[in-house]
């Protein structure tokens, strides 16, 4: 399958289906990860993450990543568990020369199920159960280009990608199983993501790592909110403090808003059943929010990412096309929405100084590696900018903004040539 270019991506128009209902609007792919899943007359509520064929290659390839399954019985990997009960996994490149002892770490998106029901669904296919991965797969384009010049901060790192397989943007932490007429589900996302990072310290040397950027697209964007900090203890305590951690959500700033899409409602709900707590969430926020009784805002970015004290350097379009349709909702104003969004970020975000962010005025959802083009610099040059030279040293104090009225169709273009990834 031949890689669709930026433009065509951008164009492209199809009508989803988010928490039954369906909802029509520009997207940046010309299908979804929900979709292929679980097809077009789906339960689910889908984020928008594209579909990317999954593609093996020789272990002799630069893109060769392995797979490793989160299985017993190693300490701390009973529970593990995807919805349907398999194990967890994820796949690893290894990095090269300058990049042996860096590594990027990609959290998969692919919404979120927002009742019982549709986790049973959502428990019958990929994004709920690992039965039928592959043992490797390869890791490239976009964010894992090895492209130096697609790619210039982390080309030769090694490269992490951990499969979603929990619905809840790993922050179940259920501890029994959950039966719902046939089927047994397992709401351990917090396990899960206990299990991978213990790996990945102690099994594939990143306890030795001078360099970690954790990311993720979309539902995987807004795992790294909720996520960012836990990361960088875990790495933190097992490499005595040794290596610089960074966060870089894609896609992950979505608001709590609860207008006919009802995407506020249907994540709180998400919260309530799978059991999300501090130990599943940003602890910081959620002891923040317990005097007054709303834990659950701490699901979302918007209300997570003021406790979040990691660096980070989100990329985010104010029109995200997705938010457009699932959260807004038909008939919304998207330019009040872009104001609403920058106001948030402004005011919760970037009220830690160490933190930055590249903030797009073009209509798309995910990925956009190297399109648009803000102060002068694409996504991955900003990245790097701000990685090395940290928010206070940058002009705007890391604020990469476009700033333009809804909609900007000349704000998409770019140098880049990758396609919109995973």
């Amino acid at each position: 399958m031949a890689s669709p270019t930026l433009h065509s991506l951008l164009l492209c128009v199809i009508v989803r289906l988010s928490a039954g209902k369906s909802e029509v609007g520009p997207t940046s792919c010309e299908e979804t990860l929900v979709e292929h899943e679980y097809g077009k007359d789906h339960d689910q509520m889908d984020d928008g993450a594209c579909y990317t064929p999954h593609v093996e290659v020789a272990n002799n390839d630069p893109s060769f990543s392995k797979g490793y399954f989160l299985k017993e019985p190693a300490e701390g990997r009973e529970n593990a568990k995807c919805l349907d009960g398999t194990p967890a996994l994820y796949y690893h490149r290894k990095g090269t020369g300058t990049g042996v002892n860096k590594w990027y770490v990609h959290q998969e998106g692919g919404g979120w199920c927002y009742d019982l029901n549709s986790c049973v669904g959502r428990s019958k296919g990929a994004l709920g159960s690992t039965k039928n991965d592959k043992p490797t797969r390869s890791l490239n384009g976009g964010y894992f280009s090895l492209d130096p010049k697609q790619n210039p901060p982390m080309y030769n790192w090694n490269a992490v990608f951990l499969r979603y397989c929990d619905g809840a943007s790993v922050s179940g932490d259920k501890a029994a199983p959950t039966v719902v007429g046939n089927s047994t589900l397992h709401f351990r996302g917090r396990a899960i993501l206990d299990a991978a990072i213990k790996s990945l310290l102690y099994e594939r040397g990143m306890k030795d790592a001078t360099d970690v950027v954790v990311s993720g697209c979309s539902a995987g964007g807004l795992a790294t909110f909720l996520h960012c900090d836990h990361w960088a203890d875990a790495i933190a305590n097992a490499g005595k403090g040794a290596a610089k951690v960074a966060c870089m959500p894609d896609s992950g700033f979505f608001l709590d808003e609860d207008h006919s899409p009802k995407y506020g409602s249907n994540m709180r709900n998400v919260f309530k059943f799978q059991v999300s707590s501090a130990d599943g969430l940003n602890a910081a926020c959620v002891s923040a929010h317990k005097s007054t009784g709303d834990s659950d805002k701490c699901i979302f970015a918007q209300w997570s990412s003021a406790h979040v004290k990691t660096p980070m350097f989100p990329l985010q379009s104010e029109y995200d096309t997705w938010q457009q349709g699932n959260v807004l909702g038909r008939g919304g104003d998207m330019n009040q929405f872009g104001k609403n969004l920058t106001t948030l970020v402004n005011s919760l975000l970037l009220s830690r100084p160490q933190h930055g962010i590249f903030l797009d005025s073009c209509s798309h959802h995910c990925g956009a590696w190297n399109g648009p083009i803000l102060d002068g610099m694409t996504s991955s040059v900003a990245l790097q900018e701000w990685y090395n030279k940290g928010s206070p040293a940058l002009q705007n104090k890391g604020f990469f903004k476009q700033d333009k009225a809804y909609p900007c169709k000349a704000c998409c273009s770019g140098t880049g040539t990758e396609e919109l990834v995973i």
